[in-house]
């Protein structure tokens, strides 16, 4: 099999490229592109977690938390009571709102950059065809942590702490 027929180094190439073409946007600005996810998320979720905003960079909540508290540290985002009352959320402010703002028409530059050479009914095809990857590797996940599961409670220390739960 050559480079070019593997999928996922395919997918890892375009996401480095991708990387590339806005860390070249946002150079002097102090910001990174997790920053745009960041704000974004937490525009779209107010009082989300940090665990919240560290799924959605790809990773967990301590990475979560070092963006929160950068951009909290910025004045673009703010804690307040969570969702669940008994946590801390996240909340976009007025200048979290304005830098956004400026971050997402830097961020459509590098759209239009990255889908020059697409039709407009390729870039939706793309698009379709990169959240059915997203979602197998989901269902992949999902059942690795269904059988992970399974596997703990089957143990005399899972059962305990499986009935501990309870």
């Amino acid at each position: 099999m050559k480079l070019a027929e593997i999928v996922g180094y395919q997918l890892d190439m375009a996401r480095c490229a991708t990387l590339r073409s806005i860390h070249r946007l946002l150079d002097g600005s102090g910001l990174r592109p997790a920053d745009t996810t960041a704000l974004a998320l937490v525009r779209e979720q107010p009082g989300c977690s940090q665990t919240v905003l560290g799924r959605a960079l790809a990773a967990n909540r301590s990475v979560g938390m070092k963006v929160a508290n950068r951009l909290e540290a910025r004045g673009l985002l703010t804690r307040a009571e969570g969702r669940d009352g008994r946590s801390k959320g996240l909340y976009i402010t007025p200048e979290g709102e304005r830098i956004l703002a400026e971050l997402l028409d830097l961020h459509g530059e590098a759209e239009i950059r990255l889908a020059a050479h697409l039709e407009p009914e390729e870039r939706g095809e793309l698009l379709r065809l990169l959240s059915k990857v997203q979602q197998a590797i989901e269902e992949e996940e999902a059942e690795l942590r269904h059988s992970s599961t399974i596997r703990s409670a089957g143990s005399p220390a899972g059962r305990e702490t499986a009935g501990h739960h309870a």
